[in-house]
This record gives structure tokens, sequence and C-alpha cells, in this order.
């Protein structure tokens, strides 16, 4: 995709001038939404930085915590507002005994915002220092507990229009698909487990049951939910990305997606703020939207689920049918 220099914020322009990443590396929504489609890990190792000090010293590899991070801006009204998204395949890490971040599937949109020149400064200047620097402040946007989220991003996402979340929608199956062999993925780990308990209550069927009508829709077999089979990985249908985001993030179309970042954006106030006994504050959870498959259904009200809420109906109205 094409864009006017004048137009992309100045985090990718400074990012491509330097030669960190490639014009083609930065993708536009279209809607002052941009997405960097090169993981952060991608990005320090091109100037050859594959380690970070935690915060007791001790090195970590950075493709083992930051290749599922990358970089957004979200850019109007004069102001510039980066954060990171985490897309996240199938990894094995844990059962292979590595030191690294999860291994559930699934994709994260954090509210809070990144400080794009800590990042700047650690690729001009990669000393331990501010390579420790840098792995803090990604790890404050993505998992550190008591942060805030940014109003511009909270602005942005509760807009039923925006088109960023279709746009990291549409990054993520074309990611999870990269993965396939001769055209064909296994469905993550949780979700096995999920397809095993659907005769357990109807809600563990929810995802299963979706997948039997896709593929129907589709008349063919997409998942038998045990493997997703791709006709070609590089240009998928509809029904085979329904398919990807059912099985990796539990949302059984881009409109449902969408409406669960929003769900958590609107969960962005200072009464969200408030404790509640056993269950922590709605807003700790709010502040990164995560959408993984899982147990969800359990923890609390999940209208993005149902496609016929308000909150997907809203999607549906702003974007129509081709999601």
């Amino acid at each position: 995709m094409s864009m006017q220099n004048d137009r992309i914020p100045s985090v990718f322009q400074g990012l491509i001038a330097s030669g960190y990443v490639l014009w083609d590396d930065v993708i536009s929504a279209g809607d002052g939404f941009f997405a960097a489609n090169k993981s952060i890990s991608s990005i320090l190792a091109s100037v050859g930085i594959e380690t970070f000090p935690d915060r007791d010293g001790q090195l970590l590899e950075c493709r083992n915590y930051f290749d599922d991070w990358f970089l957004y801006a979200v850019s109007g009204a004069g102001e510039e507002v980066c954060s990171l998204f985490k897309m996240r395949e199938q990894e094995d890490d844990k059962e292979r005994g590595f030191q690294a971040d999860g291994d559930t599937p699934g994709v994260t949109i954090s509210f809070i915002a990144f400080d794009a020149m800590v990042l700047k400064a650690c690729l001009e200047e990669p000393s331990a220092s501010n390579r420790k620097k840098l792995g803090m402040e990604i790890n404050r946007v993505v998992a550190y507990g008591a942060q805030t989220h940014h109003p511009a991003l909270k602005e942005y996402f509760i807009r039923p229009e925006a088109k960023g979340t279709y746009l990291v929608a549409e990054l993520y199956t074309r990611y999870i698909a990269s993965f396939a062999v001769s055209g064909v993925l296994n469905v993550p780990k949780v979700y096995r487990d999920i397809y095993q308990k659907r005769t357990v209550s109807k809600k563990y069927a929810r995802v299963p049951n979706f997948l039997d009508q896709n593929n129907r829709d589709a008349n063919t077999t997409i998942c038998d939910h045990e493997k997703i089979y791709l006709k070609d990985p590089k240009c998928l249908s509809r029904y085979e990305k329904a398919a990807i985001l059912a099985t990796h993030c539990g949302n059984v179309s881009f409109h449902s997606f969408a409406a669960e970042v929003r769900y958590h954006a609107m969960f962005l106030t200072k009464l969200a703020k408030i404790k509640l006994l056993f269950a922590g504050s709605a807003y700790a959870s709010a502040v990164r939207a995560d959408m993984s498959i899982g147990d969800k259904e359990f923890q609390g009200p999940t209208p993005y689920y149902n496609l016929h809420s308000k909150l997907v109906k809203a999607q549906k109205q702003c974007h129509g049918t081709l999601y």
C-alpha cells in the first residue's frame, strides 16, 4: 500500500528513514491507524540486538519475549500515540523448557501508550542500559499492573467505525496462515480441550458448532476440529479466515473481534477502577484487550460473542457484510 510521507506517523517515518523497517512493513487502515507488520524482536535483530537484561540483570532472548509484539500508532487531531499489539501463534516454549512468555495463541491490543523514543534510543545505542530500559518499557505496556490507558487510544477504539481492529484481525489471520505446512494447520491446544468438553456445556460447544456451520457454508471441510485446511495460505477465503479467528481467538467473525476490542475500551473509566471483592477491577482487565481462545465465557459477560447483540450489530452496520 502506498502512503504519502506526510500522512504516516513520525515514529514510522523515523524507523523507515533509518532502515529499521521498510515502507511495505507499515500498513494503514485508512482512518489514522497504522501498524508495523514486523515484530519488535525482528526490528531489534536488524541491528544485532538479540538479548535484553531483565530487572535483575539476567539476559533474556528477545525472540522469546518480543517476537509476538508489534508497534501500532493512532494519529488524528494533531496527536500521535503509539502502543503495541500481540499476534501469537501456538508455541511450545514451556514444554521445551525455554524461558519465555506464554504459549497460548491470540491477539492482544494494549491501550497503554508506548514511548517510541526508548525504542529509538536502543536502536541507535544498544547499550545494556538502553536495552534494559526498552525491556522495562515494553513490559510496562504489555504486562505490568497499575497502568493507565491513553485517552486518544480509548477515543479511537471505542468508536464502532474504527478500522484498525479489522486490520489487526486481517494481519493475524494472515500471520497464522503463514505457519501452514502444505496448506494444513493444527488447531491450538486449548481449542482441542474445548472441543473435548463440548458435551459438558453448551458454552463449550459455541465455537465447535460454528466451525461445523462454517464447513457447511463453505461446502467443504475447512476445519475438522483437529486441523485447518487452507487452499492457498497466501490468499485466504472468508471461511478460512473465520476458522482461524474462531480457533485462535474465540471470535467467530471479524465483527465479533472488533466488538470485543470496543467492549474493553468501554470499561476504561474511573468507575471501572473500583476493585470488587475476589474479582479485582474491570479496568485492570480492560486496559489490554485480549482476544484468546479459552474459557472466557465463564469469567463474565461476553456480549461480543453473541452475533445478535447490539455491540456486534453496531460493527456490522458500520463495516458491512464482508466480515
